[in-house]
């Protein structure tokens, strides 16, 4: 069977795909739960949590959720031999760019010395180190899932599922993080959101190759 042939019969057997989403709703839920323990026992929830969520700081918790949902059907478009971006890789843009705006507009309203002064907070050593922590067992899991598809870029789709578990590991963390500005969480959390991109890319060029 030609080479041509051969990847057009995988892209339309929906067995592994079929396989990859079972294989996520059995081992994603349990690792973002565990994260979720792991932040009670060693991180602790934010005293005003329950303020937090009925504020406009819930955006917080909300945005990496939403943009950790679009990511995940982007990966698993992006593990079928013919990869199918579609509205997921939309879904993600619209999100990158409506955090670009949102920092933008706070630098304009509030000047670079506001970013500064953020970037200064002793607060931010916790975020660039928890949010990777907690998106570990996240992207173990994705990236197991993942391994029954068989995509044509290993690598996009590796930063896809790194992008997804990026995402839900700072979900978990906006539960303890008591900086609500915009122009905190957005450039820490995006920066380390980033991170395991990159991360699930270098991962994934090695672990997905079929």
């Amino acid at each position: 069977m030609k080479t041509d042939a051969l990847i057009a019969a995988l892209a339309t057997d929906v067995r592994p795909q079929a396989g990859l989403g079972a294989r996520l709703q059995r081992g994603l839920p349990p690792a973002v739960a565990l994260s979720a323990l792991a932040l009670l026992l060693v991180w602790s929830l934010r005293a005003d949590l329950l303020a937090a969520l009925s504020s406009p700081a819930l955006v917080k918790t909300l945005a990496p959720a939403a943009l950790g949902l679009s990511a995940l059907g982007l990966a698993r478009g992006l593990s079928a031999p013919l990869p199918r971006a579609g509205v997921p890789a939309l879904l993600v843009g619209a999100l990158g760019l409506t955090a670009l705006a949102a920092v933008l507009w706070g630098v304009a309203t509030g000047g670079l010395g506001a970013l500064t002064m953020h970037a200064e907070k002793p607060t931010l050593l916790t975020c660039i180190v928890s949010i990777p922590l907690l998106a570990a067992l996240p992207l173990t899991a994705i990236l197991w899932a993942m391994r029954q598809g068989a995509p044509a870029s290993p690598l996009a789709a590796g930063a896809a599922g790194g992008l997804a578990a990026g995402s839900l590991g700072a979900m978990v963390y906006s539960f303890h993080c008591p900086e609500d500005a915009v122009l905190f969480f957005i450039p820490a959390y995006g920066t380390m959101i980033l991170v395991m991109t990159a991360l699930g890319a270098l991962l994934g060029a090695r672990l997905l190759r079929w």
